[in-house]
């Protein structure tokens, strides 16, 4: 199962996707899940979008549902527009 989410920032158009990975033979039920969470940075202006370049999200702890994973995305993906994050950048795009 997938999610995806989209947002604009400083001029750039986001979008999220959040992919739920299988459980693990040890893990119970009911526990948090872990998400694979891709990001996809294009420029936007007039409504229109630009090529977009696609980001990963490092691991981090389960989240307790797809929508905490997408909050993830959108964070990391403004850090990569604001240059906070060493090697990954939208100078290109």
């Amino acid at each position: 199962m997938s999610t995806s989410l989209s947002d604009h920032y400083k001029g750039f158009e986001i979008k999220v996707q959040a992919l739920r990975r299988a459980k693990d033979r040890d893990e119970p039920d009911d526990g948090p899940r872990h998400f694979d969470i891709v990001v996809a940075i294009a420029r936007s202006s007039a409504g229109q979008s630009g090529q977009a370049v696609i980001f990963g999200v490092p691991d981090s702890e389960p989240f307790a549902s797809p929508i905490d994973a997408m909050r993830a995305g959108i964070a990391s993906a403004r850090q990569i527009i604001d240059n906070k994050i060493e090697g990954q950048s939208v100078e290109d795009i």
